[in-house]
């Protein structure tokens, strides 16, 4: 059995919207949406990985006023095995973070980032894990 992989992210909430970034096409989940994330390093933490991840990603220090909200799992393309798990993070903030894409170390990562509410989510599929996720969140206001 193969390890499976550990992601952690972050939903920044502001208000009734969620900031959201796009995937360049190369990387990642190519021209997809998503909260930012990443691979957590061996033996580290997934609070600690969200954070150097979300730095690494919009050159912005998250604070610790972070909550698990949940797990999405990933899984091969049958569908039969979980080669990932992400732990799901969510800041709560009375202000808009800006990501800085340009001076972030992986900035490139991202060909853009936006806030959305629930009536204008990005996510192709509604019934992905994160996309659930975000809309049971939303829904609580």
């Amino acid at each position: 059995m193969k390890e499976v992989k550990r992601y952690s992210g972050v939903i920044v909430k502001c208000g009734d919207e969620v900031l959201l970034c796009k995937r360049n096409a190369t990387g990642e989940l190519p021209g997809q949406w998503s909260i930012p994330c990443g691979h957590l390093e061996k033996g580290e933490h997934p609070m600690d990985g969200v954070k150097r991840e979300f730095k690494e990603e919009t050159n912005y220090t998250l604070d610790n006023d972070l909550k698990l909200v949940g797990f999405v799992k990933r899984y091969n393309r049958d569908g039969t095995e979980i080669k990932g798990l992400m732990y799901v993070f969510m800041m709560e903030t009375d202000e808009p973070i800006n990501p800085d894409l340009e001076s972030a170390k992986d900035g490139e990562e991202h060909t853009e980032c936006g806030y959305f509410n629930l009536e204008n989510l990005p996510f192709d599929n509604k019934s992905d894990q994160l996309c659930k996720l975000i809309m049971r969140l939303l829904k609580k206001d």
